[in-house]
């Protein structure tokens, strides 16, 4: 399913655009004197009524007795070859028309509702010929010349439709309609110029309607100028708020210039506007996945599938989404534990068994964090009395504070706190002190909050702010490494490691537009490159090219070792597993080890276990900072006579 569609399909059906009326010609009654059970023109009226009331069948008999008096009766016979055009009854259709164009071989009704009938029946060269010899007594017939171009573009003929659709503008010139279906065939042959130049040369009652400027919209986005795309859609927004492929089309320049919120507003709006809209749920899905809110990608993800339950490749992104969304959830939860953010931990791991409610793991992690809570919170507790006695104030500062993350309503530690300030001592030297303690142990992110904290209560404090500038200069250098990294990567066609390293640069600084852009560069590249490869593979291997297939999906799984269609196929040629897949399961589960390690306090078992991910992937980011952790935190509780495992 293309990403970017423009709409669900731009071509109406031929019932709508040539609806199955009669001509006015045959509409009119017709006269009759005194009113005889065998008169024809009172036997046409009847029928011409009860069609009109849509009583079809009861409107065939009296016809069907006008023409035992009548046989030649043309009006008769296109209106009972109507009504059962109207009832599906082709071959009857055919037959009524046939016979008509025996008797006037230039009858417009007959030739016309004949090619509807051949339209029907998929018969498009019969179609064309019947509307050709139309044309050829009506040559400026817009009906009749609209029809036949939607033919050519059914029967794949699309220069004969094209050319066709220019008659039709050439000959009325202020049909919206045919504008509308030339610019149509213009963008399914990628033709973007003929659309401006279409449009640019129409008159104003065309070029400055709402559907033409989004059709503008449209050729200067594919054309990828996105200033002249805007211009048109808000043009045509002004003139009609209520499209929603206006709307859809502003959040795809969003999203493309990296301004997710204002991309997933845009396309919140067309879905409000079209519950249906396929494409715009899809856009939804990846604007929250780019964003790392993958319980509403995947809630968007799901609204496409409800549409298309039976395409191949939404489930596969539907079921990888949501296993990246665990995986996600269970790291996220596994950092903040290690950042000792406890509770944050908990939230995340809670947000896992929502999406996997069997999940070994988070249901372990938090089972496991929380019988430590309570225990935790007495340990720091008692340690921060302990302190607090022999005047260790800083110190217990920190335990009481560790005490409030785990549960922050703690009595006792927010007693601690008052004691503290009744001994005057100064919260906001605190707050510093535990600011350099986190500094030490290598929590810039703690470490910094504690700083600001400072700085809402005391804006003078002169310690406080040197060190928030000293440390967010240093997370600009890391955000810069991380950044060049990515640069580098991307580089040398290492997506998937490119990604990674922006999201660690965005992370340190979230609103580095730069980062953003770059990001979305390189996930753009990665969903595209993985959509060629996997329909080459399934090209290749519907040819029986098992080998070249096996390459082309091997190669996906570089990309993306989690994707399952690539793995569903290369397990139906080979009846293996990938290495690739291979690795990404045995890291996945070495790093859960290690946390789960961690978690119950044994910290030196849980370093060995991480650094056996750095010999599979010696870049892993998530092993190197959540040793390095460990590792300070080991030191730290060294330096205080803690014996740990």
């Amino acid at each position: 399913m293309k990403a970017t569609k423009r709409f669900s399909s731009i071509y109406a059906s031929l019932a709508i655009i040539m609806l199955l009326i009669l001509p006015m010609t045959v509409m009119a009654a017709r006269s009759s004197g005194e009113v005889r059970k065998d008169d024809p023109n009172a036997l046409f009226n009847t029928g011409l009524a009860l069609y009109q009331n849509g009583k079809f069948k009861e409107a065939i008999p009296p016809l069907r007795r006008l023409l035992d008096l009548s046989p030649n009766d043309e009006m008769a016979l296109v209106l009972l070859g109507t009504i059962h055009l109207q009832i599906d009854s082709l071959d009857d259709a055919e037959k009524y028309y046939q016979k008509t164009l025996d008797i006037n071989a230039k009858n417009i009704d007959a030739l016309n509702n004949l090619s509807l009938v051949y339209y029907k029946q998929k018969r498009y060269e019969a179609a064309i010929s019947e509307l050709l010899q139309s044309l050829s007594a009506q040559p400026n017939n817009s009906d009749t010349l609209l029809t036949l171009a939607t033919i050519y573009s059914e029967a794949g003929k699309n220069d004969e439709a094209v050319a066709t659709y220019r008659r039709l503008v050439q000959s009325d010139p202020k049909s919206a309609k045919a504008y509308k279906f030339l610019a149509d065939v213009y963008f399914q042959k990628g033709q973007y110029d003929e659309i401006i130049r279409l449009y640019k040369n129409a008159d104003d009652q065309i070029s400055k309607n709402a559907d033409s400027l989004t059709n503008l919209g449209f050729a200067y986005l594919y054309k990828n100028d996105l200033n002249q795309a805007a211009k048109y859609f808000n043009t045509s927004n002004q003139l009609s708020p209520n499209k929603a492929e206006t709307h859809y089309g502003l959040g795809i320049i969003n999203r493309r210039q990296a301004n997710l919120d204002a991309a997933i507003k845009e396309f919140k709006e067309a879905t409000v506007l079209n519950s249906n809209y396929t494409n715009a749920f899809q856009e939804l899905s990846i604007s929250y996945e780019d964003k790392g809110d993958y319980l509403k990608a995947l809630y968007y993800a799901h609204q496409v599938l409800k549409n298309m339950p039976d395409d191949a490749s939404v489930n596969s992104r539907y079921q990888v989404l949501k296993n990246k969304a665990v995986d996600y959830y269970l790291r996220k939860g596994s950092q903040a534990y290690l950042d000792n953010d406890f509770a944050g931990a908990v939230t995340h791991w809670e947000k896992v068994l929502k999406l996997d409610p069997d999940n070994a793991n988070a249901k372990k992690f938090i089972n496991t964090a929380q019988s430590k809570f309570g225990k935790d919170v007495k340990s720091h507790n008692s340690s921060a009395e302990s302190f607090f006695l022999q005047n260790r104030f800083q110190d217990a500062y920190r335990e009481w504070d560790l005490a409030l993350k785990i549960d922050p309503n703690n009595q006792a530690a927010l007693e601690g706190l008052r004691k503290l300030k009744s001994k005057k001592v100064s919260t906001n030297d605190l707050i510093t002190s535990q600011g350099l303690d986190y500094m030490k142990r290598g929590n810039v992110k703690a470490a910094l909050e504690e700083f600001k904290s400072t700085l809402k209560v005391d804006p003078k404090n002169l310690v406080a702010k040197q060190y928030v500038d000293k440390l967010q200069n240093e997370q600009k250098n890391e955000s810069e490494k991380f950044y060049r990294k990515g640069v580098e990567l991307l580089s040398q066609g290492q997506i998937n490691e490119a990604i990674t390293n922006l999201e660690q640069a965005l992370e340190v600084a979230p609103q580095d537009q730069r980062t953003k852009n770059l990001l979305y560069k390189a996930r753009t590249q990665l969903r595209d490159n993985l959509k060629a490869l996997l329909a080459r593979g399934v090209e290749l291997a519907n040819g029986g090219r098992v080998a070249e297939a096996k390459e082309k999906f091997t190669e996906v799984l570089k990309l993306n070792p989690g994707n399952a269609e690539a793995t569903e196929y290369l397990s139906k040629l080979t009846g293996q597993t990938t290495r690739a897949a291979v690795n990404k399961d045995e890291i996945k589960k070495l790093y859960y080890d290690g946390v789960s390690l961690y978690l119950d306090g044994q910290n030196r078992r849980a370093i060995e276990v991480w650094q056996k991910i750095l010999v599979l992937d010696p870049n892993n980011p998530e092993a190197t900072s959540s040793i390095a952790k460990a590792e300070m935190e080991l030191k730290e509780m060294e330096k205080r006579g803690i014996k740990v495992e």
